[in-house]
C-alpha cells in the first residue's frame, strides 16, 4: 500500500514540474509575440525618437503649370535643397538610429510608366544597414534626377491632348494618411505647386466650397477689393476638408503664384484658400511660400526641415 501511495506521489509531483515548464513555455511565447500585438508597429526605442525620424513626402503638381518659364529649373532646384536638407538631418544622426525615408509622389498618377519608375528611384529609405555610399547617391539622385519628369510630363501631355490637372484634393482625402504620415516619424509633406487645383474626375461642390480653384473660377469670386477677406469669411468661401485629425502631419507649400494680373489680392486670396483648408483638416504646422528664386527657398525648405 505504501508502494502504491510513493508511485502516487511520484506521478503528482511530475505533473506538478510539467505544468510548471508549461507554463514557463507559454510565457515565453507571449512575451515573444508581444511586439507584434502591440499597438505600435516600431521599436520602443524608435517610436522615443520619433521627432528625430524623417518622414517626407513630396507631391509633385505636373499640371500645366510646369509650361510656365523657369518651373522646371525653380522646382529641381527646390528638391536639390529638400534632399541636401534631408541628407544633411541623416549625416548628424548615429548609423544605428537611421529611421529616415523621402519620397515622391504624383496625383493623378502619370500614364507614362517612365515617370513612375523615375518615383520608384526617389523612394529612399535610410535604416541602421543603409550604406554610406548610399546616402551620398541619394543627394546625386535628387540633383540630376528631377528634371526628367518634367521632360516626360509634357511628352505625356502631347499625347493625351492636355495635362490631366493637378488633384491635390483627392491626395488628401484618400491617401495623405496611408502614404504620408507613419506613427513612428516626423511626418513632412512638401507640395511644389502654383496653388490651383483642378482635376474635372474629382470636381465637388458644397455650398460656396469646392475641391477645386481655378483662374477663372477665382475671378468669378469678384474679390478684387481690400475687403477681399472679410467677403471671403461672410460667404463661408474656401476648400471642403478632404481630411480631418491630420495633426501629426506638418505640410510645406512651395510655388503659389495668382496667374490674375486683374486681381491685386489674388496671391493672398490663393494662400487663405489653402490656410484655411489646412487648419480645418487639422494640420498643426504649416508653411505657404510663393514662388521665388531657390536661394531664398532653400533656406525656408532648412528651417523647415532642420528646425534650425
Amino acid at each position: 500500500m505504501n508502494k502504491i501511495k510513493s508511485i502516487i506521489v511520484i506521478i503528482t509531483l511530475s505533473l506538478l514540474c510539467s505544468c510548471k515548464s508549461d507554463i514557463k513555455d507559454e510565457g515565453k511565447v507571449i512575451e515573444a509575440t508581444t511586439p507584434a500585438t502591440s499597438f505600435n508597429k516600431c521599436p520602443k526605442f524608435i517610436l522615443d525618437q520619433k521627432e528625430n525620424n524623417l518622414n517626407i513626402s513630396i507631391l509633385l503638381d505636373l499640371s500645366d503649370r510646369i509650361e510656365e518659364t523657369n518651373v522646371k529649373e525653380k522646382d529641381s532646384a527646390y528638391l536639390s535643397s529638400l534632399s541636401k536638407s534631408f541628407i544633411e538631418h541623416v549625416k548628424q544622426k548615429k548609423m544605428i538610429m537611421l529611421e529616415d525615408r523621402i519620397q515622391l509622389f504624383f496625383k493623378p498618377v502619370p500614364s507614362d510608366e517612365k515617370i513612375n519608375e523615375i518615383a520608384q528611384k526617389l523612394k529612399v529609405v535610410f535604416t541602421k544597414e543603409t550604406s554610406k555610399t548610399k546616402i551620398e547617391e541619394t543627394l546625386s539622385l535628387y540633383v540630376d534626377t528631377p528634371s526628367e519628369l518634367y521632360d516626360l510630363a509634357k511628352y505625356d501631355a502631347e499625347n493625351l491632348g492636355g495635362y490631366p490637372g493637378s488633384d491635390i484634393w483627392s491626395f488628401f482625402k484618400y491617401n495623405v494618411k496611408d502614404y504620408s504620415i507613419d506613427e513612428c516619424h516626423r511626418n513632412i509633406l512638401v507640395i511644389l505647386t502654383d496653388g490651383y487645383m483642378f482635376y474635372n474626375k474629382t470636381l465637388r461642390n458644397e455650398k460656396n466650397r469646392t475641391s477645386y480653384l481655378t483662374p477663372k473660377s477665382l475671378s468669378k469670386l469678384l474679390l478684387n477689393k481690400n475687403s477681399w477677406h472679410n467677403e471671403m469669411q461672410k460667404r463661408d468661401l474656401g476648400f471642403i476638408p478632404a481630411n480631418s485629425d491630420l495633426g501629426d502631419l506638418e505640410v510645406l507649400v512651395i510655388g503659389i503664384i495668382s496667374h490674375n494680373d486683374e486681381n491685386p489680392y489674388a496671391q493672398d486670396i490663393i494662400e487663405k484658400y489653402w490656410a484655411k483648408w489646412f487648419d480645418e483638416m487639422g494640420v498643426k504646422k504649416y508653411k505657404i511660400k510663393s514662388a521665388d528664386i531657390p536661394s531664398s527657398i532653400e533656406k525656408v525648405i532648412t528651417n523647415f526641415i532642420l528646425k534650425v
